[in-house]
């Protein structure tokens, strides 16, 4: 359940298909067993039967049985393999969705049983865009460990479209990041925060970095450091240089890891175009300084995004309730006097 995969490629299916299949599984759905479902959870996540029968400490006949049993309960094809591995139709993936969810719900719900509401037992997963990791999360944290000292917490910092993948299998508990596309937001729901502007960040002795305000022409003349296609910032970042007719230079490396991106532009002639939030404290203390760009004050949302189908935990609750109360701070800090 904690394997990091990609999403595999469907099978081609209409969502009447889908609606006809499970209105048709109903009368076997008794019949469905966990096994069935973490068999089909782990070959979502490995691909491949042979290393997912792995995974599960079984063998690959018996995933494959556990498989046909399943399908055969549903009366459809659920997975599609071939010489590359094995990929989810698309009714598969539809029940992936449910599957990963409710196995997650279901471990957590046996633990609390088993260890009387112990908060030591609660595990949660967080998926988190890098400049709130740096903001919004470690104080977050420390104010819900204040009522769970010792719940566990996964934190996992990524790109926004595969935070959400995740969400949607039922591997993160929430996910702190920008507001995606309505098509990737089917069955999730978003709740936004604050916005935090971009900004062009260079190292001390930069030779932009002389006071006076830099026109994007300009920028385009060094090396940037910049987030890669599909991610909202960049799509921000495209938009501002294609408004003065310009587009993004050859000599730009494409990154979400802001450990490599600092220790780059800190050695380096490179500008970072950014979020805010990640560079606060590189600001503050002088590592890093701020460029100021004509007509650079395009702004980002930040938020929650939840699965609408899926009742939050107490405890999940508990760290929400410490996320927005963070947050709400944060907005109020950044609003202009």
């Amino acid at each position: 359940m904690t394997a990091d995969f990609a999403p595999p490629e469907p099978v081609s299916g209409t969502a009447t298909d889908v609606q006809d299949t499970f209105s048709e599984a109903m009368s076997g759905l008794g019949r469905v067993k966990l096994r069935h479902l973490q068999c089909l959870v782990a070959i979502a996540a490995h691909r491949h039967m042979g290393r997912a029968a792995e995974s599960l400490c079984i063998s690959q006949p018996a995933i494959s049985k556990t498989l046909t049993e399943l399908e055969s309960l549903l009366d459809t094809a659920l997975v599609v393999r071939s010489r590359r591995g094995a990929a989810l139709t698309e009714k598969g993936l539809v029940l992936l969705g449910y599957a990963g969810s409710s196995l997650r719900t279901l471990r957590e719900g046996l633990d609390q049983i088993s260890s009387a509401v112990r908060s030591d037992v609660v595990t949660i997963a967080i998926g988190t865009l890098p400049t709130v990791a740096s903001t919004v999360v470690p104080r977050a944290v420390q104010l819900f460990k204040q009522s769970w000292p010792a719940a566990r917490l996964s934190v996992r910092a990524g790109v926004n479209a595969d935070l959400l993948a995740l969400l949607k299998r039922g591997e993160l508990d929430l996910v702190l990041g920008r507001l995606a596309e309505p098509a990737e937001m089917q069955g999730l729901s978003y709740e936004h925060f604050y916005e935090e502007e971009l900004v062009l960040v260079a190292r001390p002795g930069h030779p932009l970095a002389v006071g006076h305000q830099v026109e994007p022409a300009a920028v385009l003349a060094y090396p940037m450091v910049i987030a890669p296609v599909g991610t909202a910032i960049r799509h921000s970042v495209d938009l501002f240089f294609l408004r003065h007719g310009l587009g993004i230079g050859r000599d730009t490396v494409e990154t979400v890891s802001d450990t490599f991106s600092r220790a780059y532009v800190c050695s380096s002639q490179a500008v970072w175009v950014i979020a805010i939030g990640v560079v606060e404290e590189d600001l503050r203390t002088g590592r890093l300084v701020r460029l100021p760009c004509v007509a650079l004050n395009t702004r980002a949302s930040v938020g929650l995004t939840l699965r609408s189908d899926v009742v939050p935990s107490r405890a999940v609750r508990a760290l929400l309730d410490s996320v927005r109360q963070v947050a709400a701070q944060r907005a109020a800090g950044a609003r202009p006097s």
